[in-house]
């Protein structure tokens, strides 16, 4: 019977989320970038809609696509999506499609499944997790703004990527709040 009560609260709990609006529908200009980062950064979940657009200006330096039909139709045809995708605009992403997604921007080539099977969410995630580019994460999970950033950050160093320059100045505008001065505590515990 535990068993049982653990297995639906487990999966309850696992289940995707989505959010009422995305980022991306607030700040669309070229010019806003920056803080379409820096906003995403706070966010308690990543849209499908925030992720493709995050993903098409480290891509191209730019999101000159019309709305998130438009966005998916590209993805579909640059194949970061598989053909069937169909999710709403505002459900959270899920990992293993912006791994796949990621490794074609970076042009990752992974081991020899990767190298047969294409950079699928399961080869893609394991890649990334890999190479250190994906922490603590799996196919099926969702990114936090602050999780997605991060790993966003850490493909662009490796890869050099176009739409870098935004996403540098968001994560040093994070770390610069992150590193503010902290009242220290003296420590506790037994000292002999």
């Amino acid at each position: 019977m535990v068993c049982a009560l653990l297995g639906v609260g487990w999966a309850v709990g696992c289940e995707r989320q989505s959010t009422t609006t995305s980022v991306v529908e607030r700040y669309g200009s070229l010019d806003e970038e920056v803080v379409f980062f820096e906003e995403l950064k706070e966010s308690a979940l990543v849209s499908n809609n925030d992720a493709l657009h995050a993903l098409f200006f480290l891509d191209d330096g730019e999101d000159h696509w019309g709305g998130y039909a438009d966005r998916v139709a590209e993805a579909k045809r640059r194949k970061w999506l598989p053909g069937g995708f169909d999710e709403p605009s505002t459900e959270s992403a899920d990992v293993g499609w912006i791994a796949t997604a990621a490794c074609r921007i970076a042009k990752v080539d992974g081991g020899v499944s990767m190298r047969v099977w294409g950079p699928i969410p399961r080869y893609a995630v394991r890649e990334l997790r890999n190479e250190q580019i994906l922490v603590g994460k799996q196919q099926g999970m969702s990114f936090t703004g602050a999780e997605f950033v991060d790993f966003l950050t850490r493909l662009s160093r490796n890869a050099r990527l176009t739409g870098a320059s935004a996403l540098a100045t968001a994560s040093a505008a994070g770390d610069a709040k992150a590193s503010a001065p902290k009242r220290v505590l003296p420590p506790t515990g037994r000292f002999e």
